[in-house]
């Protein structure tokens, strides 16, 4: 369209409906007084006919501004297609915002159900009024980055910064709606010049578009002199557009959402054709079996001497066993660092364990949100980290963490720290000195969701439990060790949930395979190092084939598999079949 201010010269990125409207009406004004003195003055010549035209075509006229104004106000207010709207949210909020309170009264009973919104825009996107319409639910979720986590909410609200990470995220798991949250009337005089002044003014096609769009509202033919396919109500531009996802479990039950009524089928576990059924080999640390006292046993290390130390999680503990099940050393006990002085050698839940080259002892003390180095009967050596998130240009809160649970060492003694809630991974030297670090929030390649384990190949090559993202990651270190670039990433069938136990360990062994556990599928599964699945075994129980929650795994030199069972209380040995 063609603004008057843009006409007189004004800049038209600050020419508002409200000025062009004044314009307008000035011109009018302007054009009425001179009308009134010429019909006085020729009233005077006696010129009645004359004065009787000129009366009336300013009736027409004031007829016709009276209507333009009516027209060109707050009747359509739910659209863009009047030019003193300006920037408004559209129906779309309401009709999401309905159907969300709906679906969760209907699948819950109230304001329970878990609802995800986008708030990677608060100040642009849909994060403001998703924050406030959805303050009485009970279970919200915001989210910036898009993760596989978000698989767990019945219904998710996007913003279209993120349209093109959501789908890989929810994956086959959702339907999707398309809404415009946010529109502007058109401004077609943003950028006006001579030529399209000129153009506007001798094109036929244009100047009767021009005339349909202030008379009927209507833009079709303006729209096809122009070439522009984005003046439609479901494809008007300038607007924001924004989408809801409803779990496809859900919208077959609430299947007025445009989706047929039907059963959700239950996806057959890939794995399924490779599970076998394998018998722990050795078993100690339970009551039945060497007992060891044990409480929510994380993750085991192997030794240098065929021995093992295991993270006895909720007895703050660490134990150093012989590979009979005998018990060399322990120690550890309780303490808060948020409630006081914590002294090295206090734990409170330590998650990780790992052997540096030279027999060194490294532990996630995971709730003090620190390391700690002993050395290999436990004597205390070292300590570092505190609880925070890293800030830019601050080197001292480069070891800050946020319950960091996996810990490895590589056969330089570089320690690997899996940051849990900072999502990253963090390298220091043997004595706590920070190196680097790769990752962030996120599902893209290199970023994490709920970084769990770690674990180093004699080749160097890192691993990690990507949970939330349910999938594993492997990086390739540079020469010096300091850049860490995505190698290899693929997805795992597990890890669903988030529950505090759901936390999975991995561990690489000498042919390069790698394990993971899947606490809560009670199983441990193998892939090749480029992620080709191998195999599987385990199933919920305490017998000697059965596991009550696998926690922490390794892989000894002679390819046996130690697996730490949290739910069970005990430690399982494997010989894999050939």
């Amino acid at each position: 369209m063609i603004s008057a201010a843009t006409m007189t010269g004004a800049d038209p990125a600050l020419v508002s409906p409200a000025r062009f409207s004044f314009g307008l009406a000035l011109v009018a004004l302007v054009g009425s007084i001179v009308g009134i003195f010429i019909l006085s003055r020729l009233q005077r010549g006696g010129s009645h006919f004359v004065s009787l035209f000129i009366l009336t075509v300013f009736s027409l006229l004031l007829l016709q501004t009276a209507r333009t104004s009516f027209r060109a106000n707050y009747i359509l207010y739910d659209d863009a297609m009047e030019y003193l709207v300006y920037a408004h949210g559209a129906t779309g909020v309401k009709e999401v915002i309905n159907q969300v309170e709906e679906i969760s009264r209907r699948t819950t009973g109230g304001l329970n159900a878990i609802i995800a919104y986008d708030a990677s825009a608060p100040d642009t996107g849909v994060s403001w009024p998703m924050v406030w319409y959805l303050r009485d639910f009970t279970a919200l979720r915001s989210f910036d980055q898009p993760t596989r986590s978000l698989r767990e909410a019945i219904a998710v609200i996007v913003d279209q910064k993120n349209f093109d990470k959501i789908e890989g995220a929810l994956g086959k798991d959702f339907y999707r709606f398309d809404y415009i949250r946010m529109w502007w009337p058109n401004q077609d005089y943003f950028n006006l010049d001579r030529a399209r002044l000129l153009n506007a003014i001798t094109n036929p096609q244009i100047r009767e578009g021009i005339f349909d769009i202030w008379f009927n509202r209507d833009y079709t033919k303006y729209a096809q002199a122009t070439g522009s396919n984005a003046m439609t109500l479901t494809t008007w531009q300038p607007a924001d557009q924004m989408r809801l996802y409803i779990r496809n479990d859900v919208a077959s039950q609430i299947w007025n959402y445009g989706v047929g009524p039907s059963t959700a089928l239950v996806a057959e576990d890939p794995y399924k054709q490779g599970k076998i059924t394998l018998a722990a080999e050795q078993i100690f640390g339970s009551e039945l079996y060497s007992p060891l006292g044990l409480n929510a046993p994380r993750a085991i290390a192997l030794g240098l001497n065929d021995d093992l130390y295991v993270a006895d999680s909720r007895n703050h503990r660490i134990l150093h066993i012989a590979s009979d099940g005998s018990l060399l050393h322990e120690w550890g006990s309780f303490a808060d660092q948020a409630a006081g002085n914590a002294s090295i050698g206090t734990f409170n839940e330590p998650w990780g364990v790992a052997v540096g080259p030279d027999g060194s002892v490294y532990v996630t003390d995971t709730w003090n949100h620190r390391i700690q180095k002993f050395s290999e009967d436990g004597k205390p050596v070292k300590m570092w980290g505190q609880y925070g998130q890293p800030l830019p240009d601050v080197p001292e809160s480069k070891s800050s963490f946020w319950g960091p649970r996996g810990i490895a060492v590589d056969n330089n003694g570089h320690v690997y720290v899996a940051d849990t809630g900072n999502k990253r991974i963090v390298i220091f030297d043997s004595d706590g000195n920070y190196l680097a670090e790769f990752g962030s929030a996120g599902f893209e390649p290199g970023q994490f969701d709920e970084p769990v384990g770690v674990a180093v190949g004699n080749d160097g090559v890192v691993y990690v439990t990507d949970t939330w993202n349910q999938r594993v990651q492997s990086f390739l270190p540079s020469q010096d060790g300091m850049i860490f670039m995505p190698l290899a990433q693929w997805d795992v069938n597990a890890w669903f949930g988030q529950s505090l136990e759901n936390k999975p360990f991995i561990a690489v062994g000498g042919n390069n395979h790698v394990f993971i556990t899947d606490p809560e599928g009670y199983r441990v599964i193998e892939f090749t190092s480029d992620g080709q699945f191998v195999r599987t075994w385990g199933d919920f129980g305490t017998g000697e084939s059965e596991i009550g929650l696998p926690s922490g795994v390794d892989v000894d030199d002679l390819g046996n598999v130690w697996v730490t069972d949290a739910g069970n209380n005990r430690i399982l040995k494997y010989n894999l079949p050939e």
